[in-house]
């Protein structure tokens, strides 16, 4: 038996024909989804700007697949009032093809040829709209059909379209050659007290707000006679869901995958998230409706069918659930739990506990239809399963006091925005641990001594290395908020006393910064780590040049039974050997 209200529901997902664009036309549906981004706002205000020059222009709209190239220029074509894209032609590389025997570089070459290095210049005032993954763009202009195109590909390196750092201008003057790229936007915006969340959080939104415009809350509405209606975990879950509250902590855990795992979030990414952990991909009506006959059955398949089981309990359902499922509430060591869980395990009716953790929520409901409180005390494996979904719930209701870890988030995310606002004198705290991370990397010596080499079995060689921040000292935004940034920090130091042209830098990401704030508090640095961190291994060599060790280095024993130092100290005459 077919589910009017899974079906609808089954529009969010990647597979659906939904999620198909197609710039020759814009569905209602796409209409009703569709939710300005600071992206579009600033699309707009290049387009603006080209129009208003009305000379020849190419303008690329870069970024990856499924974050909404093609349905912004679909939008913008079939739905705006300004009519910006009226004098454009428009291109989709993803999904057009002037003859399915070529391939995309083959067409490209084709349709970009008014832009090519023989007519770019020929001013006849057209103007084309491409959307382009930067991986088909990096491949076009590297082939061999690309080598008509230079200038193109002078514009794409001089303005690094493929660099993880984002520019600051949107119009470049006198430029045949525009761009906007997604890559530069995340889903959310960072300000000094966190994110910025209201692209998502009116996306989300819209699934599920409390309107006659809304296709799944009238799908929601109208199945209200089905004979699953009041035991059905999907209609709870959406009901849960429905709460702001659940939505903001849906919200704050894409935010911490974008950042802590680097993951390429788009708008159909989230969409198709929401139904993953709406609908369980086994959800069956009749195979529901037979384990209604048996208690425990029925209450163990509820459990795992329900949002805060389906959000980490199972693999491979999507890319960005496997990187949401790797920060489970559950893997966190916390005082609080811990005491919570042997409290738990040792009830034999969870009554009192359920409650406390359901109230207010759709799930409470079990109290009253099923006889939880007993089987989900008496039976062990159940027992297990109302566990993790207890304390996976009142992490959705925000019940757990700040972690370490969301502490560091936090800190790290304050550390984006003021490199990315131009406020990076606020980053002191940040340089200071990272210098002593360098200076502690491979042991911990004499203040502004360093090794250089542990690889000998009885010394330590070491140097004295005297450097100091570099900051960028970029000019200071206005705003309060930083629309477009890269998910990494860089960091940069010069050697003491030196000049800005002798630097090493580095882009921290949250997993070295993690690593880097550790060490702050005393941790040394495992085998693992400098596997993991090679990129640092390199930065704190790159640093090494900056010491004194083609003069003098000095030796220290490993064993420390003997309190001495072996130094070799370059003279006019030669070189200087001394123990002290």
């Amino acid at each position: 038996m077919a589910c009017t209200f899974i079906e609808e529901l089954s529009k969010l997902r990647k597979l659906s024909m939904e999620s198909v664009e197609n710039t020759a036309s814009f569905a209602p549906f796409k209409q009703y989804l569709h939710v300005v981004r600071p992206v579009e706002s600033e699309l707009r205000t290049l387009l603006r700007r080209v129009n208003r020059e009305n000379k020849k222009c190419l303008v690329m709209l870069c970024g990856s697949a499924g974050d909404g190239k093609s349905h912004l220029m679909s939008y913008l074509r079939h739905a705006d009032p300004e009519g910006l894209l009226h004098s454009f032609e428009l291109y989709n590389d993803a999904t057009e093809s002037s003859a399915p025997e070529l391939t995309s570089i083959d067409t490209l070459y084709e349709k970009l040829a008014p832009f090519n290095d023989e007519n770019y210049q020929v001013d006849d005032g057209y103007k084309m709209i491409l959307a382009i993954n930067l991986g088909t763009l990096n491949n076009f202009i590297e082939s061999y059909k690309g080598r008509a195109f230079t200038k193109l590909k002078q514009y794409v390196e001089d303005n690094e379209i493929f660099s993880s750092y984002t520019r600051k201008e949107v119009y470049i003057s006198d430029s045949v050659f525009q761009h906007i790229s997604f890559a530069d936007y995340q889903v959310f915006t960072i300000k000094e007290d966190g994110v910025g969340t209201e692209f998502l959080s009116t996306l989300i939104g819209k699934v599920f707000c409390n309107t006659e415009e809304n296709p799944f809350y009238q799908a929601y509405k109208n199945n209200d006679s089905c004979t699953l209606c009041q035991r059905c975990p999907v209609r709870h879950n959406y009901e849960f869901l429905s709460k702001p509250e659940h939505q903001q902590a849906v919200i704050k855990k894409i935010v911490e995958v974008v950042i802590k795992d680097k993951a390429i979030v788009s708008t159909r990414d989230i969409l198709n998230l929401l139904y993953d952990i709406i609908v369980h991909p086994d959800f069956d009506y009749s195979d529901m409706c037979q384990c209604a006959t048996s208690e425990v059955k029925y209450l163990t398949k509820y459990i795992q069918y329900s949002t805060p089981m389906l959000i980490y309990e199972y693999d491979d359902i999507s890319p960005l659930l496997n990187c949401i499922r790797k920060h489970d509430v559950l893997k966190e060591r916390q005082a609080e739990m811990d005491v919570a869980a042997t409290r738990f395990h040792s009830l034999e009716n969870i009554y009192e506990a359920f409650t406390e953790a359901t109230s207010g929520t759709a799930y409470e409901r079990l109290n009253d239809i099923t006889k939880i409180a007993v089987l989900g005390g008496i039976k062990p494996e159940l027992k297990k399963l109302v566990y993790r979904f207890i304390v996976r719930t009142k992490e959705f209701k925000g019940e757990y006091q700040s972690s370490t870890q969301k502490e560091l988030l936090a800190e790290y995310i304050k550390y984006l925005y003021y490199q990315q606002s131009g406020k990076e004198k606020q980053l002191k705290k940040l340089y200071e641990s990272t210098k002593k991370a360098i200076m502690n990397w491979d042991g911990q010596f004499d203040s502004d001594y360093i090794c250089v080499d542990d690889s000998n079995e009885r010394f330590w060689v070491t140097e004295q290395l005297l450097i100091q921040s570099a900051i960028y000292k970029s000019k200071a935004i206005e705003d309060d908020e930083v629309l477009r940034f890269s998910t990494n920090v860089k960091i940069r130091f010069k050697k003491s006393n030196g000049n800005d042209l002798e630097t090493a830098e580095i882009d921290m990401d949250y997993a070295l910064f993690e690593m880097i704030s550790a060490m702050r508090e005393g941790y040394r640095p495992t085998v693992q780590d400098k596997n993991k961190h090679a990129d640092f291994v390199s930065f704190v060599q790159r640093l090494i040049e900056f010491g004194n060790k083609g003069t003098r280095i000095e030796l220290l024993p490993k064993d420390r039974e003997n309190e001495y130092r072996i130094i070799f100290e370059k003279n006019d005459f030669d070189y200087e050997f001394r123990v002290v």
